[in-house]
């Protein structure tokens, strides 16, 4: 009688506790990685070096799916509907920061909707000039300074960091009324300041720009990390002439507010045991990204530009529909 009492215990407290969390197994089905751009910008190149390897850890499928447009605000708003239960991820950049700040009706709040997962890596972006242009930093900064409303400068997107911290530049540098030329991609806006439309821009770094500097075709006169990138060790940081200036784009994984706790605890450390591989790392600084890990280095990184990139857009009145 009291064996069978204890046996009638331990069942009911099984069927108490419920059966257990899915959590626990996951991911139990394969995982998206949803890209706000078409495939072939930095943050798809990135998805794709960490995809195979993360399969591995993971023991299911890593599939990228595209979802372009509105700055990255489709794909963004896409995965705030998703259901939180860990298998809809989303890799952005800056743009999940900046975007919904210069909207006038946002479809999603960065800070509210989503949870950082890890962290991949941050690029500098470069001061780019059309070879008509003055030769170093200062010089241009002089030539800017006593001309105000003299020059065109490229944005690859509006409302985008690189708009923003174009912005942000000219109020530290002391530059004032220049023309901005807004482009539909960062392809587009090159194209403007090789073919003189444009005079400068603000923008990452990447393999095609670096074969126009060889060229001769335009100039980095300066990178706007608060000192030397270790990716750019020749080229001087824009604070050296522009003291205070600092400013990086970052690319990483979040999720949806709501997701389980222990389901971005296991994405997040096997994100990192990717990240650490050697030859990852030397396939990130190939296409002029620092490798980084962390979830709460992500989510500092998002506070922190949504701090500063909000009184950028409010000082300079920035908004599109």
């Amino acid at each position: 009688m009291h064996r069978r009492t204890l046996i009638a215990g331990a069942l009911l407290a099984l069927a108490a506790a419920g059966p257990a969390p899915a959590q626990d197994h996951w991911p139990e089905r394969p995982v998206k990685f949803i890209v706000p751009a078409a495939a072939g910008g930095t943050n798809d190149v990135l998805g794709r070096y960490i995809q195979e390897p993360l399969q591995k850890i993971l023991g299911q499928p890593v599939v990228m799916e595209y979802k372009a447009g509105a700055g990255g605000a489709i794909a963004s708003q896409y995965v705030a509907q998703q259901p939180a239960d860990g298998y809809t991820f989303l890799l952005h950049g800056s743009g999940l920061v900046t975007v919904p700040l210069v909207q006038r009706k946002p479809s999603y709040d960065a800070v509210k909707d989503f949870v950082p997962v890890s962290l991949l890596g941050t690029s500098p972006m470069v001061l780019m000039t059309n070879p008509s242009m003055p030769g170093t930093l200062a010089r241009f900064v002089q030539q800017a300074r006593a001309n105000p409303g003299s020059l065109e400068w490229g944005a690859s997107a509006l409302g985008g960091v690189g708009q923003l911290a174009m912005e942000a530049f000219h109020e530290a540098a002391g530059i004032r009324k220049m023309v901005m030329v807004p482009y539909p991609g960062a392809g587009p806006s090159a194209q403007g300041l090789l073919a003189g439309q444009t005079k400068y821009m603000l923008s990452t770094p990447s393999s095609v720009t670096a074969g126009f500097v060889k060229d001769g075709k335009m100039r980095i006169l300066g990178v706007s990390t608060a000192q030397r990138s270790p990716l750019l060790p020749d080229v001087p940081s824009i604070s050296e002439v522009v003291p205070g200036y600092h400013t990086e784009t970052w690319f990483g994984l979040v999720a949806r507010t709501g997701t389980p706790p222990q389901v971005i605890a296991r994405m997040s450390d096997a994100v990192a045991k990717v990240i650490a591989q050697p030859e990852i790392q030397e396939k990130f600084r190939a296409v002029y990204v620092v490798p980084r890990g962390g979830a709460k280095e992500l989510g500092d990184i998002i506070r922190a530009d949504h701090a500063l990139w909000g009184k950028v857009v409010k000082a300079n009145n920035i908004t599109m529909d």
